[in-house]
């Protein structure tokens, strides 16, 4: 019996695997080159050329380079919010809240995501509906993740159910915490100042603010 084309792997569809491959090789490309150029400046031409695809495997994915845009935006603030499986160090509630702090700044400190997010805000008046629907998930997932950390110390340091970290209360606690901590430095950066430069000052940056946070919580 001869084997059928597809049956050797010259005729048929790619798995989901490579399927998945390929979207991704096309996702990286795009985020290499909309942070070089910025939206007006970017190409599909180049994204294609950078990717190693052609541009129907990309049209095919993503009908406009809109399209493609939003698909960059939207899987970096998925990756970027994933705070699951957090694990604070230190010996007191102050100290694991520091540590917490601390993760997240490091995490949202990183020179793609303060990139993509300026590039995002410039483009706000050509896509206001993706900036705001990014924005609000991007918000929604941190806040739950975050509740979700603050509320297991809250449990180790016996202070679940209580106040601030009673249930119908630990998500606004946790939005709270998040400006305070993140939001507040990380508009700095958008806003240009060094990166290297608020680094250096996270430690006491975060320390202040987790004393204001305990100040009026516990």
């Amino acid at each position: 019996m001869v084997a059928s084309k597809t049956a050797r792997g010259k005729v048929g569809r790619p798995s989901l695997e490579r399927a998945g491959e390929v979207e991704e090789r096309i996702l990286d490309a795009a985020k290499t080159v909309f942070l070089a150029n910025g939206f007006e400046g970017a190409s599909v031409d180049e994204i294609a050329q950078t990717a190693r695809a052609g541009k129907p495997t990309i049209y095919a994915r993503f009908p406009s380079k809109a399209a493609l845009f939003a698909a960059v935006i939207a899987r970096h603030a998925a990756r970027n919010t994933q705070y699951e499986n957090l694990v604070p160090q230190g010996r007191t509630f102050r100290a694991r809240l520091i540590s917490l702090g601390l993760t997240l700044i490091e995490r949202a400190f990183v020179e793609d995501t303060i990139g993509l997010m300026r590039t995002a805000i410039a483009e706000n008046p050509r896509f206001p509906e993706l900036t705001l629907e990014i924005q609000d998930t991007a918000r929604k997932r941190a806040t739950c993740n975050v509740s979700h950390a603050i509320g297991e110390l809250a449990r180790a340091e016996g202070l679940a159910g209580k106040g601030a970290f009673s249930a119908d209360r630990i998500e606004d606690s946790a939005r709270i915490f998040l400006d305070l901590v993140v939001f507040a430095v990380l508009i700095r950066s958008l806003l240009g100042e060094d990166m290297r430069a608020l680094k250096k000052e996270a430690q006491a940056h975060v320390e202040k603010r987790v004393d204001f946070f305990l100040a009026a919580t516990t």
